[in-house]
């Protein structure tokens, strides 16, 4: 996140010094017919802090407006689910001999997984708790309440986002980065890796140690792949 503020400065100071770098350029020319070297200092760095803010902000914005035009709405995929899934022969004739509401099976993840499937989310509500001190986050769905400082974040698709701010993460895979920097961790079997740093904590049951077992957090219920990566980011990168 502090990254993104090193964003926004680089931006101001690519307006400002680009902006008073002229001025004060035209200035000096047009009282001392020479050329002013700090003035042009300031409009070389003005002008590069510019670039740089467009180059590494504006592509991310076409991104994640690209993502969201892609993306259609649950009620969308199901009619167009619905339209183009016509039933086989064999479907038509069972579907005929039964009741006409057919029966749903419901998929229950079973105990022994370390984590559930990465598309669902439990409709319950999880803790992970620092053993022997409290809960620190608390989790309903696809959000998660930072207890410590009382913050909402949000997953949506393959971005976590901070509520009232902006994506802070982005999970890729197995993985998880900075959205606006390099990758920070990534699920390998019961292992949470560092991408560049290696091994750095295990999850067992609903238990993730560290690697020295200095500190011990318990979850109260399983979570999902991409819960577990959103929950590794907010727990480690504090």
């Amino acid at each position: 996140m502090r990254k993104q503020y090193l964003v926004w400065c680089i931006a101001v100071f690519g307006v400002v010094g680009t902006v008073y770098g002229t001025y004060l350029l035209i200035y000096h020319f047009n009282h001392g017919g020479e050329l002013n070297i700090p003035s042009l200092i300031l409009l070389i760095f003005g002008s590069i802090s510019l670039i740089t803010f467009l180059v590494l902000f504006i592509p991310f914005l076409i991104a994640q407006k690209k993502k969201k035009n892609e993306v259609a709405s649950p009620d969308e995929d199901n009619k167009i689910k619905e339209e183009t899934v016509e039933p086989t022969k064999e479907e038509k004739e069972y579907t005929h001999s039964t009741d006409d509401k057919p029966k749903q099976k419901e998929y229950t993840p079973s105990s022994n997984n370390r984590y559930s499937a990465s598309s669902s989310y439990s409709a319950s509500t999880i803790y992970v708790k620092q053993v022997g001190y409290g809960p620190l986050l608390r989790i309903e769905g696809n959000r998660i309440l930072d207890m410590r400082n009382n913050t909402y974040y949000r997953i949506e698709n393959n971005m976590v986002i901070q509520e009232g701010y902006g994506p802070v993460f982005e999970i890729r895979g197995n993985q998880i980065k900075d959205a606006f920097g390099g990758y920070l961790y990534e699920i390998s079997g019961s292992n949470i890796n560092k991408v560049f740093g290696g091994f750095y904590a295990s999850v067992s049951g609903n238990y993730i140690t560290l690697f020295d077992a200095s500190i011990k957090y318990e979850m109260t219920d399983s979570l999902s792949k991409k819960q577990i990566l959103a929950v590794a980011a907010l727990l480690f990168e504090k």
